[in-house]
This record gives structure tokens, C-alpha cells and sequence, in this order.
């Protein structure tokens, strides 16, 4: 999928790469639909997983935006959110795509910002604002992974979300506690 796009995957090929027969692969995959959903849910528990690991560390108490950011960087920055893209473009004009994938991305979307909710409101967010910062700060991240498909500047990125983390802790004042 991330090698070739969703129009040029085909199963005889994962197949392939994966040791199986084609009859073994469509045995348990009927469709190519029926496979790339099934990989993305799978990528995406995986994730999910992550965030969980990630929302119980000490890290995640002291600086509840920081960490997010780093969890947002290592799905949106890494090969699952291309290979998600992939399969998203597609998706808005295949209407039988669209009804399978969407809820594996929201399902994803769900669990994870639930985790991460709860991390901001402990942290100090109080009501909309914890809903706020996630949201805003998630389509931030994934705004800049999309920009580096073409101009990968992770450092400018990095400074980026610095200055960014450093606007709610500012700005939005008491929501974030300041670390040392």
C-alpha cells in the first residue's frame, strides 16, 4: 500500500510478500478493500495500544501537550498515516471503501482521544479547553504531515510545535502546569 497506492496494491502481490498463497490470502480476505481495512485496523489497535503506554508515564503528567505530540508524531509521521491517506483518498469517492474504513479511523480517533482527554483534564484543562488543545494541537501535527510529503522539515516542524506548546502554556495560562 505505502509502496505503490492503493490503485496499484494488488492481493496477488501481498500475497506474495507475504509467504501465502492467493487462495489462503482470499480465503480470509475477500476483496483488496476487505485487506487494506483489516491492515489499517490492525495498525491502528497498535496504536492505540501506544497511546495507552504512553498516557501512563511520568512524561505524560509533566507535560501532557509534549507527550501527545510525540504520540501524534509516531503515527503521523511514520508509514501507517500514508498508508491511512491512501486508502482515506480513495475512500471519498468509493462509497463501499468509505463504509468500511470509517469507522476503523474513527474508532482509532475515539479511543485516543479519550486516553489523552482524560490526561489533559487531570493535568489541569478544564471543560472545552482540554478539547481544545487536543483537537487543535492533533490537526496541527497532522497538517505537518501532510506538508512533509513534499517538504520534509522536521526540525522547523519540531520548533514549530515548540512555540506552540509554549502558546497554550502562555496564553491559555493555568491549563497546562509548567514544568521545570
Amino acid at each position: 500500500l505505502v509502496d505503490r497506492g492503493y490503485s496499484g496494491l494488488t492481493t496477488k502481490e501481498v500475497a506474495a510478500r507475504a509467504g501465502f498463497s492467493n487462495g489462503a490470502l482470499v480465503h480470509h480476505y475477500a476483496t483488496k478493500a476487505d485487506l487494506v481495512v483489516a491492515g489499517t485496523a490492525y495498525v491502528y489497535d497498535e496504536a492505540v495500544r501506544r497511546s495507552q503506554t504512553s498516557v501512563k508515564t511520568a512524561a505524560a503528567r509533566r507535560d501532557p501537550v509534549g507527550t501527545f505530540i510525540s504520540d501524534c508524531f509516531r503515527v503521523y509521521f511514520e508509514w501507517p498515516f500514508l498508508a491511512a491517506l491512501e486508502v482515506m483518498v480513495v475512500a471519498r469517492t468509493d462509497p463501499a471503501l468509505a463504509a468500511q474504513i470509517h469507522p476503523v479511523i474513527r474508532r482509532y480517533r475515539d479511543l485516543t482521544n479519550e486516553v489523552w482527554l482524560a490526561v489533559f483534564r487531570r493535568s489541569g484543562f478544564k471543560g472545552d479547553d482540554a478539547i481544545f488543545a487536543l483537537n487543535i494541537t492533533l490537526n496541527l501535527v497532522r497538517g505537518m504531515a501532510l506538508n512533509s510529503l513534499w517538504a520534509r522539515d522536521m526540525k522547523f516542524y519540531r520548533w514549530l510545535l515548540r512555540k506552540w506548546t509554549e502558546l497554550i502554556r502562555r496564553d491559555v495560562g493555568s491549563l497546562v502546569p509548567r514544568t521545570s
